[in-house]
């Protein structure tokens, strides 16, 4: 199956991610009474130091600006000679993260900083991608930081804990070396932060979601990174109907050798979208995907509590935060009850851009983090992405795969759609992108905010963010 268009809203992945239950650690855990300051994060995972985090937070912009002459130097004079054609591009391919090498994720010393760049795509020859073509988006994306300096955007080192862009070999748009608005340096409510917040995420990490797990087909030797709000439920019912039993595994593990690695994409406006309608969905009609959200979902009475000074769109969408279990109905429920206000709905996707402009943290902002960031899941330096299946090319994707792989396709992928089994009374997802083509600051927010998706995984931009990067 395909779509004809990324505008298309396809009925695709309205009920994903089954089980969002944290393993490793439950951000909205109730063990402690209710309304008490937060746990302290860095008791429970100590992946990076103090001195790391410090060491992480380091200004970039140097880098930045001289970046797009690195990319050349890597092409330098040695290219004059046929030898030093030959090691430059080997030089090249493994900075530029295409073929294999260690040259993708070494660690910049203070003498060669200016000649490093963290700005790059995912590693891995996906959609066809060559040294070359790597190399020009690579070009796009530095220049995209160059433009966001002139345009006064800054780092945020508050945003700093738990970063993986220099182990992993790439920034995303969630890592702090990732410039964004001064004013994103401050969070909706600073009080309640410094209060019930001070040591637990405030802005959204720069990796895949530490609770995530990725199927490995051991018959096939691949691997598949779920990404959230691309077909989750649909594709974990067509790959073992295709491929046969798999392991569940954490995104934190190393690919084995010799396996190959494969994740699906999707348009980033329509993603955006799909996941300003799971949002509203969880908060105000108190839905997740396999049904009413439960104790599975991290979902509990202080859920709309912490939405309240975590974000700016949910105040605007309800100023009730008490949440009460009804037994009868077994679901949880707003007392008194919220009525959506469409007349404010402009507002509401303005705000729900901006919050992830921001990169705040909250509940449930995993779905709106980068897809570049979703495809990798292992610790260390990022591995090779062999496979991207791009949602509106849905047909040809999965039997690039089964090709691959070696196995002929033999199973359908059908849509997954539970709309029709939700409460309703909240505006469509085709209204929420009506919002954003009638407003095209905030269609070139969202441009800007994706744009490593839109560069790395070969999306044309629309017609709003023509000629923006």
């Amino acid at each position: 199956m395909a779509y004809s268009s990324p505008f298309d809203m396809a009925p695709m992945d309205s009920d994903d991610e089954m089980s969002m239950a944290p393993v490793a650690f439950n951000p909205y855990s109730t063990e402690e009474e209710e309304q008490a300051p937060l746990m302290d994060i860095r008791s429970i995972d100590e992946r990076m130091t103090e001195e790391e985090t410090d060491t992480r937070t380091s200004t970039t912009i140097g880098r930045v600006i001289v970046a797009a002459v690195a990319i050349g130097a890597v092409v330098g004079v040695a290219s004059q000679t046929s030898a030093g054609k030959s090691a430059t591009s080997a030089a090249q391919s493994q900075l530029l993260g295409v073929g294999s090498g260690e040259g993708f994720c070494t660690t910049p010393s203070a003498d060669d900083d200016q000649t490093t760049t963290y700005f790059k795509c995912p590693p891995g020859a996906y959609l066809n991608n060559t040294a070359e073509t790597k190399k020009k988006k690579m070009e796009r994306l530095v220049a995209l930081q160059a433009k966001l300096k002139d345009m006064g955007y800054v780092e945020n080192e508050r945003s700093a804990y738990k970063a993986e862009y220099s182990d992993r070999g790439y920034a995303t748009y969630e890592s702090p070396v990732w410039l964004k608005p001064e004013e994103c340096s401050t969070l909706p409510d600073e009080d309640w932060t410094s209060e019930y917040n001070a040591w637990y995420y405030q802005y959204q990490p720069d990796h895949a979601p530490s609770y995530i797990t990725k199927q490995v087909y051991s018959e096939y030797n691949f691997e598949f990174h779920d990404n959230w709000k691309v077909a989750s439920t649909s594709f974990s019912s067509y790959l073992p109907c295709e491929y046969g039993t798999f392991d569940k595994v954490s995104e934190s593990e190393s690919v084995t050798d010799g396996y190959m690695t494969a994740a699906p994409v999707r348009y980033p406006v329509s993603r955006f979208v799909s996941a300003v309608g799971e949002l509203m969905e969880r908060s105000m009609n108190h839905y997740c995907p396999a049904g009413y959200c439960g104790s599975s979902d991290s979902y509990d009475n202080e859920t709309l509590w912490k939405l309240t000074h975590q974000t700016t769109w949910y105040p605007m969408m309800c100023n009730e935060t008490k949440l009460v279990y009804n037994e009868t109905a077994e679901h949880w429920m707003t007392v008194p009850d919220c009525e959506f206000d469409e007349d404010r709905f402009p507002e509401i996707v303005k705000a729900f851009v901006h919050d992830k402009k921001c990169n705040y943290y909250f509940y449930a902002a995993e779905h709106f983090v980068s897809q570049s960031a979703f495809v990798t899941q292992n610790d260390g330096c990022a591995s090779d992405l062999d496979t991207v299946i791009r949602l509106e090319e849905l047909d040809d994707g999965l039997a690039e795969l089964a090709a691959k792989v070696g196995k002929v396709q033999s199973c359908d992928m059908g849509d997954s759609n539970s709309a029709s089994n939700k409460p309703g009374g909240l505006p469509s997802e085709s209204a929420t992108m009506e919002i954003l083509k009638q407003t095209p600051s905030l269609m070139k927010d969202i441009c800007m905010i994706y744009a490593q998706d839109f560069i790395c995984f070969d999306y044309e931009l629309p017609s709003e963010c023509e000629g923006l990067f």
